[in-house]
């Protein structure tokens, strides 16, 4: 078991306390809705050439496909378009956000039905993680005339898959029988219970265990790294993420995205949900000559890829710290699409050690709710990346 002690890092907002409201989740909500005007980027995606339907929304409240086959009933799919997430504002414009992270719920919702007499069977799907693997959930599921709910466990699929899906669908059956139909798609939720923890990286799991983490700028500061937006020069030692960050210059900002391993170490581990949580913990150490060394927490977040940060020190000691950082003040948490560490320059070499980044509803253990602690990191700090994503 590594020793650790607590450092806790505030941001500088009035009235801020441990008592803060919970945010709301990455949550059971409202995915779509078709409240603004349009389709909300959905489409056709394919079918039999014979096939063809026009998507409509007359409300605004509801997305119709009005199915055109020229051999009528023909099966066809419709997703939502690759990269949306949803279509309830900002940050969430169309195509800006990579892929829908569902960890920790457990099922998808849709208001669907149809203008038939009979049940047409529709197989509901994801293509999900950077590949876009299409994935069923579960067997197809008859839908009958008029609007029904139906309720599709995320339980088939793996945890990267439900931390990146890139699009969702539907998949309506051949129904010859029934003819051309028009389909309405009133809502699409997520729902069940949201974590109260997610361990973005614990880095437990062997020497290829990087958790998707790559250097994120000030790449050269990482001794044996070839400067680039990657994990070269970072290794795993001890269950921890281990890198000797150079003096001399700025350290380097290192990032874990959503903490799943697609892409072996690059910006398609990303992005994540991390609304549901009010304080993230990264468990770390340093060791060498200099007496501290500043890290700066950060987290880009929304279409913008705003940079918000926190700044704290970390004795260069070899001692594992919990360094403890609210998020209260961190905009569109929904959507954040990096989140790390930067470190400050310092006067000698540092061997740098991560073994955890864990985010939750409340820190650990709970009797830190009783130790007095002081406001020593400020938002949008001074230090920032010298280059977006």
């Amino acid at each position: 078991m590594k020793s650790r002690h607590w450092f806790i890092a505030f941001f500088a907002l009035a009235g801020l306390s441990l008592s803060l409201p919970h945010a709301n989740a990455q949550t059971a909500g409202v995915l779509y809705s078709w409240n603004p005007a349009g389709v909300q980027d959905w489409f056709r995606n394919f079918g039999a050439a014979s096939t063809s339907a026009t998507l409509a929304n007359p409300g605004p409240g509801a997305l119709t496909i009005t199915e055109t086959s020229a051999t009528a009933g023909g099966s066809q799919a419709f997703p939502d378009g690759f990269n949306s997430i949803r279509d309830t504002g900002a940050p969430f414009s169309l195509g800006c956000c990579g892929g829908l992270d569902l960890t920790g719920l457990d099922f998808l919702e849709f208001d669907l039905g149809h203008s038939g007499v009979g049940n047409v069977n529709v197989q509901f799907f994801t293509q999900a993680t950077p590949g876009s693997s299409y994935v069923a959930f579960g067997a197809d599921v008859p839908v009958a005339p008029g609007i029904a709910t139906y309720q599709l466990s995320l339980a088939g699929l793996t945890a990267d898959q439900i931390a990146y899906m890139r699009t969702i669908g539907i998949n309506i059956r051949d129904h010859a029988g029934e003819g051309n139909l028009v389909w309405t798609l009133n809502e699409l939720r997520s729902g069940g219970t949201p974590l109260t923890t997610r361990v973005i990286a614990n880095h437990d799991g062997g020497a290829a265990d990087f958790d998707g983490v790559i250097c994120n700028f000030d790449c050269g500061a990482i001794s044996g790294g070839n400067g680039g937006q990657n994990n070269s020069g970072m290794s795993i030692a001890g269950n921890a993420l281990e890198w000797t960050d150079l003096a001399g210059g700025p350290g380097a900002a290192v990032t874990w995205g959503n903490g799943t391993q697609n892409s072996g170490g690059s910006f398609n581990a990303r992005p994540v949900d991390l609304s549901n949580y009010d304080f993230a913990t990264i468990r770390m150490s340093a060791t060498g000559a200099d007496a501290s060394v500043g890290v700066q927490f950060y987290m880009q977040t929304g279409s913008g890829f705003t940079y918000q940060s926190q700044n704290t020190t970390l004795t260069v000691d070899g001692t594992y710290y919990d360094l403890v950082f609210p998020l209260a003040g961190v905009t569109n948490r929904s959507f954040v699409d990096t989140n790390g560490v930067n470190l400050f320059a310092h006067a000698n070499d540092l061997v740098i050690s991560v073994d955890s980044v864990i985010y939750s509803v409340i820190p650990e253990p709970a009797s830190l709710m009783l130790v007095g602690i002081a406001a020593i990191g400020c938002l949008g700090a001074a230090r920032r990346p010298r280059r977006g994503i």
